[in-house]
């Protein structure tokens, strides 16, 4: 399924074919961390810092909905269309996962989300609600680049050693003179 985020216009879409999500795009928000485990180390104070690698990135739309009494539409009916794309299942019975359009998105190298929480607030003085869409990264890209990595470097302890090559003698060191210079002048 596609999300499209038009942050000029205030508009989000949501699903193939895609639909206008109602309600007006107040902002939008990427987070990211370190997964850290701290370790006790004997004889020092403190804690040691391991990195483990990235958690998955974040993305928060917070969204207005209003009434609307020339579609006669109550900020209400807005929240219940949301809430059913927050509770849409795909055809494998899992929760639906969206592929995301939005440049800023697109600069931290989220390919694809899941919608993991919606929140809606109401203030008693305004005839507003405001609802708040948190989506979670699905297959992280940093977790992708560090199987890779690990694998590759089990791959590279598991290679035997290569035998260093015999230092440049001083005859070919002499050679390789001749032939900058000759190349050189090309």
């Amino acid at each position: 399924m596609i999300l499209a985020l038009d942050s000029d216009e205030g508009i989000i879409k949501i699903g193939s074919p895609p639909e206008e999500l109602p309600g007006i795009v107040e902002s939008i928000k990427v987070s990211d961390s370190l997964i850290i485990e701290n370790a006790d180390m004997q004889g020092r104070s403190g804690k040691i810092k391991v990195v483990q690698g990235w958690n998955d990135a974040d993305l928060a739309i917070t969204m207005s909905l209003i009434d609307n009494p020339n579609a006669e539409l109550t900020r209400w009916d807005y929240l219940k269309i949301i809430a059913g794309k927050f509770r849409k299942v795909a055809d494998n019975g899992k929760p639906e996962v969206y592929t995301l359009s939005h440049p800023m998105i697109d600069a931290w190298g989220t390919k694809q989300l899941l919608f993991s929480s919606l929140e809606s607030t109401e203030a008693r003085t305004r005839r507003m609600l405001s609802v708040s869409l948190v989506f979670v990264e699905y297959d992280s890209t940093a977790g992708i680049i560090q199987d890779r990595q690990n694998t590759a470097n089990a791959a590279v302890a598991n290679t035997p050693a290569a035998t260093p090559s015999p230092p440049v003698s001083d005859q070919q060191r002499r050679g390789l003179g001749n032939m900058e210079s000759r190349y050189g002048s090309l």
